[in-house]
């Protein structure tokens, strides 16, 4: 029983110093105003004048919110619909669709900055390649990353086309565990595909569903590399996430205690999110 206890005293204990202990420091420093270099214990006393601060009088950390959530709903949708459409596609009989499924992962392996780099030279304004298609066919040239209406979509559409192929391979592991009974009687009773994907591959995906959507969801509210390495936040704040701000507030402007309220901000609003995405899917896939 001693030995038991030793074993699990041991990871708890890195649990608690490494990530517990940091949290509840983060949390000290945001009822603070601390620039990192002062010593921690004359760190002046704030209260909740952050928070209050961020959520009343912060413009950009509000334009920054806007943006993320605006990321998250065109990455998840997108990624959650095309997943679903690609992993039935390759579910079927098709030729070479162990090729497709490499060339759809691909990108998932891809370092994120390298990815974000070599977008930014495809959409260039002055020389990229998806601009110089354009100007062949007489258009004119269009800013992607460089104009504040095109940039958030240009990442959309990056972000998208990096993770989309791992959630091809997360809903296609769903689609084979489905067995195929279901689909011949269904089939036998007179069934055609369109009723199949709705009364039988839909409801017998919704664990896979919930599991794509809420990490899918997760990630999205904390990007940061893609913007960091693209646009930076610009143009005017256009593409700002809360990470991003988050760290130009701590690293640039030695804000920290105001850094650590925008992070605890995240999290509950990242928290209330899942919780709400998990009560639904989940209570839909008991009822049924």
């Amino acid at each position: 029983m001693i030995w038991a206890y030793a074993f699990v005293s041991a990871p708890i204990l890195a649990l608690l110093v490494f990530t517990l202990g940091p949290i509840l420091f983060s949390g000290w420093v945001s009822l603070h105003r601390w620039d990192m270099l002062s010593p921690v214990e004359t760190m002046p006393w704030r209260g909740l004048d952050n928070y209050v601060f961020l959520l009343t009088q912060d413009p950009i950390f509000m334009r920054s919110l806007g943006n993320t959530f605006l990321f998250a709903i065109g990455g998840v949708g997108a990624n959650t619909i095309l997943g679903l459409g690609f992993a039935l596609l390759l579910n079927s009989r098709i030729r070479g669709r162990t090729l497709w499924r490499v060339l759809y992962f691909a990108p998932v392996i891809t370092a994120p900055l390298a990815l974000a780099v070599m977008f930014s030279v495809i959409f260039d304004r002055n020389y990229g390649v998806v601009n110089n298609v354009i100007t062949m066919f007489g258009l004119p040239r269009q800013p992607f990353l460089s104009g504040p209406g095109q940039a958030l979509p240009t990442l959309i559409f990056i972000a998208v086309y990096q993770y989309v192929g791992y959630y091809i391979v997360i809903f296609l592991a769903g689609l084979q565990g489905i067995p195929q009974d279901y689909y011949d009687a269904a089939q036998v009773d007179g069934a055609g595909k369109f009723q199949e994907f709705r009364y039988i591959t839909l409801p017998l995906l919704r664990p896979v569903m919930l599991f794509v959507v809420v990490t899918n969801t997760i990630g999205a509210l904390q990007v940061f590399d893609l913007v960091f390495a693209t646009t930076g936040g610009a143009p005017a704040n256009s593409t700002m996430t809360v990470v991003l701000y988050m760290y130009n507030t701590a690293f640039k402007f030695s804000r920290m205690g105001r850094a650590s309220a925008m992070a605890f901000i995240l999290f509950a609003i990242i928290l209330f999110i899942t919780i709400v995405q998990i009560r639904f899917l989940r209570d839909r896939t008991y009822q049924d």
